[in-house]
């Protein structure tokens, strides 16, 4: 009764027919670990990944941030004065926190046209990066600015290379451009005494 009865759970139960090695196949014990084992790396990159996306999204908003408030502060006034520049550059350091603006490049440009069509630039002043040259023809969207009319015209750029390293494998250029019209005149005009420099650090 009893082999006839072990026969049965045999055929029925191939793990107690198959013993040793033949039998790994039907061992179940840790296949949990290994799946684990395969899978977390896989989970662990896509989280640092989403970490790391977050982040820069979050510099991307502020760099938009500051770009948009660097041309409406400027777009406000009926002329810039050196301290009126230098103020505006030197507070992008509080509105680019808690990234440092020192390492961004800014300028702030007003675009003129006369009534002939062609956007020129009336003045330019800039923080690490090269202010337009009095005169230069720039290329603008098709109905930014009016004829005649003007349009303060605010960039800012910034180079982000990555908290957690590793994901980005070269630095991330974001960059925001505005253009605002003048609030209280036509044209905001420019009164510099020459030589000056702005910045966050000024």
């Amino acid at each position: 009764m009893d082999m006839a009865k072990k026969s049965l759970l045999s055929r029925l139960n191939p793990r107690l027919k198959w013993r040793g090695v033949r039998g790994i196949r039907y061992n179940e014990k840790g296949v949990s670990a290994v799946e684990f084992a395969l899978i977390a790396p896989i989970l662990i990159l896509l989280y640092l990944g989403a970490v790391e996306l977050s982040l820069l999204m979050r510099v991307d908003r502020r760099v938009t941030s500051t770009s948009s408030s660097l041309g409406d502060l400027t777009a406000r006034l009926a002329k810039v004065t050196d301290d009126d520049m230098r103020e505006m550059f030197a507070a992008a350091d509080v509105m680019m926190q808690p990234y440092s603006a020192r390492t961004a490049r800014m300028r702030i440009t007003s675009i003129v046209d006369n009534g002939d069509g062609n956007a020129r630039v009336a003045w330019s002043d800039a923080y690490l990066m090269t202010p337009y040259s009095k005169g230069t023809i720039l290329s603008v969207p098709e109905g930014i600015i009016s004829s005649p009319g003007s349009v303060i015209f605010s960039e800012v750029e910034y180079n982000y290379d990555g908290a957690l390293g590793g994901f980005l494998t070269n630095d991330q250029k974001l960059r925001s451009q505005f253009y605002l019209r003048p609030r209280r005149v036509r044209e905001i005009e420019r009164v510099s005494g020459g030589g000056a420099v702005f910045g966050p650090t000024s």
